[in-house]
């Protein structure tokens, strides 16, 4: 292994990119044995769903992907039967989500097997430290989308 493959994984962007594969990991396998196949990406979408519904760009401006990509997402959901979508009869451009009961029996029985994992994934971090961790991940969101916003900028 060359000296720039061994540094490359003391970077930060190293190790986000690896955790976030473990996650992703660890949650498929989590799905699978709550005899649920879904995405990662599929199940937080969801959980962003209020009991009251959501507009769809609301949902597009939330997770960060682009209009395609949510559409996509919703409409697999959609097929499993774990949403409804409904057009606004005053803007036909609008549309709102809402779960199903089905969907509400899918999110409640995976964010239930996710539970068991929450306290085993922080063991040996104390909460100081998981405050700190979540304040820092989240002022390197806000950075990134400050650089993002200026590269788009440029073209």
């Amino acid at each position: 292994m060359s000296s720039s493959q061994q540094e490359i994984e003391k970077t930060l962007g190293y190790t986000l990119h690896h955790l976030a594969f473990n996650m992703k990991s660890v949650l498929k396998q989590i799905f699978k044995h709550s005899g649920y196949e879904i995405t990662p990406e599929s199940y937080f979408l969801l959980n962003l769903i209020p009991e009251e519904g959501i507009e769809q760009q609301v949902l597009v401006n939330k997770t960060g992907k682009d209009k395609a990509a949510v559409t996509r997402l919703l409409d697999w959901l959609t097929r499993q039967d774990w949403i409804i979508r409904r057009v606004v009869k005053t803007n036909k451009r609008k549309c709102i989500v809402r779960l199903s009961p089905e969907g509400k029996k899918v999110c409640t029985t995976l964010n239930k097997a996710l539970a068991n994992i929450s306290q085993p994934m922080v063991k040996g971090i104390t909460s100081s430290e998981l405050n700190a961790m979540y304040s820092g991940l989240k002022q390197l969101d806000e950075n990134l989308q400050r650089i993002e916003d200026k590269l788009k900028e440029k073209g």
